[in-house]
């Protein structure tokens, strides 16, 4: 039940308490970002040498919730107390299923150069987690306390609970290659180091209230039915094992693991994945797809197979193996001058048992070479998706980048059901400018 409770509310705390949350559609056709080559590992940026630094280099994010957002559920909370407040309308609003999403990446070192006049290689080094669940709009009763809720509502019991949390080290070598004069094709293979990951199957939860004595002593009786994989970084606590059962109260993780948790585990659980991409220029056009996180995560030590219930847990070793979510991007972008484009992109996010689609429509460009910006329209989520990109150089070599495919909601994401943000500072030299139609190369200092 804690391990349970615990990966949901760290994955609900994750969407509704982050403000800035992965730019997946502005940011790719944007002036003088290399950070878009994670995109699509065709696109050759504009410059000849650039580097993102640890944790500065870019930080990015996106989160989706389809039945309520921050203000919805801080409402509901505030008021489950209040006789005067029906909570079945905020869940019948919610609709039978609430699904979610997140993603977050922080770039930890990425660095590319040019080779000659037809190549581009590049390293990308990133911390990357992705979580998505399926649950009953009930689940809303299980972030609240339980003694707001009326006791006509007992027992709460929320069913089919779908819950995935995957987090791991990439480690990616991107190849471009210019074929001939249109077409350019791309490639980053990448080795994850996997660290923690959660799968849960049909998970039942049950809160019973009890009332005993002779004071009426209220009391919650929680428990849970299914089984749930779990990917651990290291061994499960030895001391929660006796025989084939699993004591939750003992805790799964040994003591002080954190402390002993080094370089040497980084490795022990690797997976492979690869991003394929290609652009096609034609006229004024450039054409481009990319699929990236072909592949998954598996854990071939410290996997672990949980089956049962409050009263009895049974645990044994199982190579455990948790998917990506892969992406798919498809653009268009038509240079009608020098400095500016407009573009159009179709994004499909692949989930287990769904797909996010989406389209951005954009106008990008540079203002000589201190700034870059975008603006852009998403279909899908909401009608207000609207987008703004900005890429400022500071100080030589330096740029600082924000972009977001939500710039009201990011503003405002107390009342967003859909985030995307992307910022940081990157470092780059060798800068291609353009004067009409003959291109000049300028090196900035």
């Amino acid at each position: 039940m804690k391990i349970f409770k615990t990966a949901l509310l760290l994955c609900l705390a994750f969407l509704l308490n982050t403000p800035a949350s992965f730019a997946q559609n502005t940011m790719y056709h944007m002036d003088r970002m290399p950070l878009n080559r994670v995109y699509n590992p065709a696109i050759v940026p504009e410059v000849k040498f650039f580097i993102g630094l640890p944790a500065i280099g870019g930080v990015t994010a996106n989160a989706y919730n389809s039945g309520f957002n921050y203000n919805d559920l801080d409402y509901f909370i505030d008021n489950l107390h209040n006789n005067n407040y029906n909570p079945d309308e905020f869940t019948k609003k919610i609709g039978k299923t609430n699904h979610f999403l997140a993603e977050a990446n922080t770039n930890l070192l990425s660095f590319g150069f040019k080779l000659k006049e037809k190549g581009y290689l590049s390293f990308h080094y990133s911390f990357n987690a992705a979580s998505y669940s399926d649950a009953e709009a009930d689940i809303v009763y299980l972030l609240s306390d339980f003694n707001d809720i009326s006791e006509i509502k007992f027992p709460v019991v929320v069913d089919g609970i779908s819950l995935t949390f995957n987090s791991y080290l990439s480690m990616g070598v991107s190849y471009s290659r210019k074929i001939n004069e249109n077409l350019t094709l791309g490639i980053t293979p990448k080795i994850n180091s996997n660290m923690f990951g959660i799968k849960t199957d049909n998970l039942s939860y049950t809160v019973e209230r009890d009332v005993e004595g002779e004071y009426n002593d209220i009391s919650f009786n929680q428990t849970f039915e299914g089984s749930v994989t779990l990917g651990l970084p290291v061994e499960i606590n030895e001391a929660a094992i006796n025989g084939d059962e699993l004591d939750l109260d003992e805790g799964i993780f040994p003591e002080n693991w954190d402390a002993k948790y080094d370089a040497r585990y980084l490795f022990q659980n690797p997976s492979f994945s690869v991003d394929l991409g290609a652009t096609y220029e034609l006229g004024r056009w450039m054409f481009s797809a990319s699929l990236l996180n072909l592949g998954g995560s598996k854990w071939k030590k410290y996997g672990y197979q949980l089956n049962g219930n409050i009263d009895q847990i049974k645990v044994k070793e199982s190579k455990t193996k948790l998917g990506i979510p892969t992406r798919l991007y498809l653009g268009a972008a038509n240079q009608f001058s020098p400095k500016w484009n407009y573009a159009v992109l179709l994004n499909s996010n692949f989930f287990p048992g769904k797909t996010i689609p989406s389209a951005t429509v954009s106008l990008n460009g540079a203002v000589g070479r201190m700034l870059s910006t975008s603006v852009s329209y998403t279909a899908g989520y909401a009608f207000d998706n609207l987008g703004a990109g900005l890429r400022l150089r500071f100080l030589p070599g330096m740029d600082f980048f924000f972009v977001t495919d939500n710039i009201i909601q990011a503003f405002k994401w107390e009342n967003a059901k859909r985030l995307t943000a992307s910022a940081g500072i990157s470092l780059s030299f060798g800068v291609k400018e353009k004067s009409g139609k003959i291109d000049t190369e300028t090196i900035d200092n």
